[in-house]
């Protein structure tokens, strides 16, 4: 169901705006979690909990971050929601690398087709292989690394999403809104209409 604000312009419900974000997340940690516990005995030690802690810390931070601007957004495109979303689920180490196959799929799509996604697209593409040679070098260090690259990539992309939009051409709903409430350019300068002679009058 859409939603109309008073100025004219249509809206989705938050929870249809959410569901994009949610589904990704979902499809991203699932697979993780189904194919075992992935790199959870990585973090046995204790030297490296804190550096697990931090990496749930920051990926609940970034994820609650996202949905906040998702149900804030009047509209948000599809990869403006999915992208950041996969990169936050997939960036958890304890997961699999089965979680790490929907985000190279999602950045890899953004970086060949999307300009405007394709920064962010190739920083969490570089995450995402720090994170699959993580596996077989048995380095759990290289695999925190790119799960801090995997959500600083997320963390761009939504700061970039939540500024507003450079071109003119995306204000355009706002166009006759404006035009309604513009004044003259010269409202004191109002001309006589230009007085011609008439043979009837006698001028």
């Amino acid at each position: 169901m859409l939603i109309r604000s008073e100025y004219g312009a249509v809206t989705r419900p938050i929870p249809a705006r959410l569901a994009p974000a949610l589904l990704t997340v979902a499809a991203t940690a699932l697979p993780g979690v189904a194919s075992g516990a992935g790199g959870l005995h990585w973090f046995e030690s204790p030297a490296l909990l804190a550096m697990l802690g931090i990496a749930f810390a920051a990926a609940a931070g970034l994820l609650a971050c996202h949905l906040a601007l998702l149900s804030a957004a009047r509209s948000a495109s599809l990869p403006a929601s999915t992208l950041p979303g996969a990169l936050i689920a997939g960036a958890l180490p304890v997961l699999s690398t089965a979680a790490l196959l929907v985000p190279l799929a999602i950045t890899s799509y953004a970086a060949l087709r999307l300009p405007r996604f394709r920064f962010a697209a190739l920083a969490g593409m570089g995450g995402i292989g720090a994170a699959f040679a993580a596996l077989p070098l048995h380095s759990p260090a290289l695999r925190v690394a790119g799960s801090l690259a995997m959500l600083a990539a997320a963390a761009l992309q939504m700061r970039r999403d939540a500024q507003p939009a450079e071109n003119d051409n995306d204000n355009d709903r706002d166009a006759p809104v404006l035009t309604f409430w513009s004044l003259p350019e010269a409202p004191l300068r109002a001309t006589q209409p230009v007085r011609t002679s008439s043979p009837a009058l006698g001028e």
